[in-house]
């Protein structure tokens, strides 16, 4: 989270190189108030379909790395909730898209409010935890 928002408010804001615009145009239409950033040798376009946040990220040259939506609460499916539901309260969600697989960024926290953050293949599988 921390440094998510590093990024909202120091990120160096940029125009990606025409294969990058190009790219996201053909996957994601004419979205507006579209945010571009640079991260190392990626660019990341922050955008809103159907007021569901969503980032995409892409290489130099264009090809789509991996998605990710801000889902829900009330979305999780039960392999999120389960795994929510050991530590406590489920507190942000987030799916995202890469090599043709889905997983879940999610942060829990427990009953003395401590945060952990959980990411999950779609079959439910842990593949990290930490406490934040």
């Amino acid at each position: 989270m921390q440094h998510l928002l590093y990024r909202l408010f120091h990120a160096n804001k940029i125009s990606p190189p025409r294969a990058v615009f190009q790219a996201f145009k053909a996957a994601f239409g004419q979205t507006v108030n579209v945010e571009w950033q640079r991260e190392d040798h990626r660019f990341e376009a922050m955008f809103y379909i159907d007021s569901v946040e969503h980032i995409a990220v892409f290489t130099p040259l264009g090809h789509l790395i991996e998605t990710k939506r801000n889902l829900s609460l009330d979305t999780a499916n039960e392999h999120v909730r389960h795994q929510a539901a050991l530590i406590g309260e489920l507190m942000n969600l987030i799916e995202i898209s890469r090599d043709n697989r889905i997983f879940y960024d999610v942060i829990a926290r427990d009953a003395t409010l401590d945060r952990y953050y959980i990411l999950l293949d779609d079959q439910g599988t842990v593949l990290e935890k930490k406490k934040l």
